[in-house]
């Protein structure tokens, strides 16, 4: 079994001053401490945009602090299959893909990516921690609250092996799911504290993003994948020349030291990221393969005040 790693500290860490010091200036960093590439950056219309993180308004779709239209393509699914746009809701973790420059841009595929699908056990008194698949949630929002044994659909982000939650809602499917990256311990496979088994997982590199349908064992503490998908993006709007990712910073091995959690994508190798170690933040910038994150932004803890934050923030 797995020794699960202790969860680094959030941005709920910073001192009072440098919480409000980070909300009023954005903490918009042009180039991140280092030098500029003399290759510009992608504009929007040039390739797709790839955006990861939280649905924080709906009246006008709105996903790290960016407002997308849709047309009659649009797409709109989950692991599960294809969506209504009316399944969409605040708290929902989604991956979109989009084309069009930034003023503009158009969703060519919304996808609810969930963490976790699958049965709460472990429920606290408060019903705010509990366990899916063998992995801690923490319930940040004030939305359904599930008994113990409830099927449920868990948006929100990765924060090293557990799950902040901003979203419960009813399983849609009799599978259970685990979406993440996959860590290797002498030939196991891991997504998060999990074990995964099954469908050739172990093809999978380590460090890259699965998303895995099947069942956990509760009695064995494992997850038996019967098939997986180990591409975030699709290529619906394209080759992707931009990213806005939202998520937990937190050290990594290899360089540039850190990583998004649960993401399963690179940075550039020569970005300083320090300003961001072990907190929630949202990034954007160029991709070629890597992420050439050229902004990024400390983001309040707390769901509420994210959305409130990010109304009066662009990036």
């Amino acid at each position: 079994m797995k020794k699960a790693r202790t969860p680094r500290a959030s941005s709920d860490t910073l001192g009072r001053r440098g919480f409000l010091t980070f909300c009023a200036s954005g903490l918009v960093l042009p180039h991140l401490g280092y030098a500029q590439s003399s290759k510009p950056d992608a504009e929007g219309g040039i390739g797709g945009t790839g955006i990861v993180g939280l649905v924080t308004e709906l009246n006008a779709l709105s996903v790290g602090g960016s407002q997308f239209r849709f047309d009659a393509n649009t797409v709109y699914s989950d692991a599960s299959g294809v969506l209504s746009k009316d399944s969409l809701a605040l708290g929902d973790s989604v991956t979109i893909e989009a084309a069009g420059p930034a003023e503009a841009r158009v969703a060519r595929r919304v996808h609810i990516t969930h963490p976790l699908v699958g049965r709460i056990a472990d429920l606290s008194k408060d019903g705010r921690r509990f366990s899916v698949n063998g992995v801690e949630v923490r319930l940040q929002t004030k939305g359904a609250r599930y008994p113990t044994g409830t099927r449920v659909a868990v948006s929100g982000l990765w924060q090293g092996t557990r799950v902040i939650a901003t979203r419960l809602s009813p399983a849609r499917d009799t599978r259970d799911l685990i979406s993440g990256d996959v860590s290797r311990e002498i030939r196991a496979s891991y997504v998060g504290p999990t074990r995964v088994t099954g469908q050739n997982i172990g093809r999978v590199a380590d460090g890259s993003f699965v998303s895995a349908l099947g069942r956990f064992d509760p009695g064995a503490g494992r997850f038996v994948a019967t098939s997986f998908e180990n591409a975030r993006f699709t290529g619906a709007a394209g080759p992707l020349k931009r990213l806005l990712i939202e998520g937990y910073l937190e050290p990594s091995d290899a360089a540039p030291g850190f990583r998004v959690s649960g993401l399963g994508h690179s940075f550039a190798r020569n970005l300083d990221l320090s300003a961001f170690a072990n907190k929630k933040a949202l990034f954007s910038g160029s991709y070629t393969g890597r992420f050439d994150a050229r902004r990024g932004v400390v983001l309040p803890e707390q769901f509420e005040q994210q959305r409130r934050f990010l109304r009066t923030l662009t990036l």
